[in-house]
């Protein structure tokens, strides 16, 4: 049943008209608000059976606090990086204007529910009116389509799109790094042990590099034999000591490298507030990345 007496005080209270859309709701369908006037800001249930969504009848709670129902370890996590996405749901939250709809992973034990949330503002009395607009027991098409996209389909890396797409979103250059890295003598493969055993070695170059999960590195797939690391948390001495340790690692990554003597040539550019646009990244670190083939396989250049 719809609490037609928190309706009437919610009218009265901001002047908003919301009992008509509300009137014909039945418990399955969620709706919430939050007074962004209110500090700490809080989240108020108008209506609807929170049960279905996994969580506790609760009826006013911390906004904050809804944060630890949200599951980070989901598809759109593996796009956006772990560490990053309940922040862009906050960040979402706090810049949008009029309207924003949020695919939203719940807490599950087996596997997350996802809630398709509608949020619109009302500037005027500071409010934000939520629904949960529908609810998926298994990962939305959309989130799975979303997920290829950005991944890059052979090596489960991030593809050049999830690369453009961070660099967009990044608002702290504080100690990052960019890096090219092209394999050197990859056609050595190709031709001497077919295109097969060339993409399976793509793949093993990838598998290493996700066995290597540290917190502040990530790594892409640019196509073809060329991959790219973006590094926050970095010194130039780390950096430097990153591209050693990689042109290391792939040199004695598996019998092939060490029989082809397959290495690297890494290109490096330190990203800044001026320096941070994708392709800005990609053609400086192209360009360093063949002055380090200049050199010789294995090496590294720094732009400065």
């Amino acid at each position: 049943m719809v609490n037609k007496e928190l309706l009437k005080e919610i009218e009265s209270r901001y002047k908003l008209d919301v009992l008509n859309d509300l009137i014909f709701a039945d418990n399955r369908q969620v709706y919430f608000m939050f007074d962004l006037k209110q500090k700490p800001l809080m989240c108020q249930r108008i209506h609807g059976d929170l049960k279905i969504l996994g969580i506790s009848q609760i009826n006013i709670i911390e906004a904050r606090k809804l944060l630890d129902f949200i599951e980070p370890n989901n598809l759109l996590a593996e796009v956006e990086g772990k560490n990053n996405f309940i922040e862009n749901i906050v960040n979402k939250f706090n810049t949008f204007d009029d309207e924003l709809y949020l695919y939203v992973p719940i807490k599950k034990e087996a596997s997350p529910l996802w809630l398709y949330v509608r949020l619109k503002r009302f500037q005027e009395q500071q409010i934000v009116l939520g629904q949960v607009v529908r609810v998926y027991n298994e990962t939305p098409t959309n989130i799975i389509h979303y997920q290829k996209t950005y991944q890059d389909s052979l090596t489960r890396l991030f593809s050049r799109e999830t690369l453009k797409m961070h660099m967009d979103y990044l608002k702290n250059t504080r100690n990052s790094y960019f890096m090219y890295l092209d394999i050197d003598g990859f056609k050595a493969i190709n031709d001497k042990y077919g295109h097969q055993a060339g993409d399976k070695f793509l793949v093993d170059i990838a598998n290493f590099f996700i066995s290597k999960w540290e917190y502040n590195v990530l790594y892409y797939r640019l196509g073809g034999d060329e991959f790219a690391v973006y590094c926050y948390d970095h010194s130039e001495e780390s950096i430097k000591m990153r591209a050693k340790q990689l042109v290391h690692d792939i040199e004695n990554l598996n019998d092939i490298t060490k029989e082809l003597a397959i290495s690297i040539s890494v290109g490096i550019v330190k990203i800044t507030d001026d320096v941070k646009d994708y392709h800005t990244l990609l053609n400086l670190g192209d360009e360093m990345m063949y002055q380090s083939k200049t050199k010789g396989k294995g090496n590294f250049t720094i732009y400065s």
